[in-house]
């Protein structure tokens, strides 16, 4: 029996790129499935529509507003 098979990276890339799809979608079904998540989303999609929300370019911005 062999002890080692060629894949190709094409492949390893698309199961990988799935992987990630699932995981999201696992997420997110678990995030509604919890009341306190549920409660979360509700809370953020109405500041987003009134427009209470930040936009940032990157993690340091995030940090700084914060603390």
């Amino acid at each position: 029996m062999a002890e080692s098979v060629a894949v190709p990276k094409e492949l390893l890339k698309n199961l990988y790129k799935w992987l990630v799809e699932v995981e999201e979608v696992l997420a997110t079904l678990e995030e509604l499935m919890d009341k306190e998540g549920l409660e979360r989303i509700r809370r953020a999609e109405e500041e987003y529509r009134r427009g209470d929300y930040v936009i940032v370019e990157n993690s340091e911005e995030i940090k700084r507003l914060i603390e």
